[in-house]
């Protein structure tokens, strides 16, 4: 087991998510570099496809004053 691995192990036994989270970015972060460039702008692309577009679910919110 390589020692990330046991970092992250003990950081989801412990419930210690921010620690968690930092490791499996790290993980990304490493597997992207071994990447070529082409095939990371296509990943990047896919993952970031729409977006920009707005969702309906949403509404902003924000307060609302009464016109008295």
């Amino acid at each position: 087991m390589r020692r990330d691995e046991s970092i992250l192990r003990a950081a989801i036994e412990r419930e210690d998510w921010e620690t968690a989270a930092l490791c499996l970015a790290l993980g990304v972060v490493r597997a992207a570099r071994k990447l070529p460039p082409e095939t990371l702008e296509e990943m990047i692309g896919q993952l970031t496809d729409g977006l920009e577009e707005p969702r309906p679910h949403r509404t902003r919110r924000g307060r609302r004053r009464d016109a008295h």
